[in-house]
């Protein structure tokens, strides 16, 4: 097989799945940051919090009391 010819095959399986998958699921592959917006998420980083609830959950883990912390 030609390279070329595996390459599309390849983005028409691709494009076929997209089509497939609901709207609301599709999630942009690129993600815009702004200055403004990169500080704070450093700064968030650099805090060492530790998750909120709604982290937990998303990840599986025992969310523990309701009154630890807001969503």
């Amino acid at each position: 097989m030609k390279k070329g010819f595996v390459i599309e095959q390849a983005l028409l399986h691709h494009l076929q799945a997209i089509s497939e998958i609901p709207e609301d699921i599709v999630i942009p592959p690129r993600l815009v940051v702004t200055a403004a917006s990169g500080e704070r998420l450093l700064e968030r980083l650099e805090s060492q919090e530790a998750p909120n609830r709604a982290m937990r959950e998303l990840f599986g883990e025992d969310p523990g009391p309701a009154h630890s912390d807001p969503l």
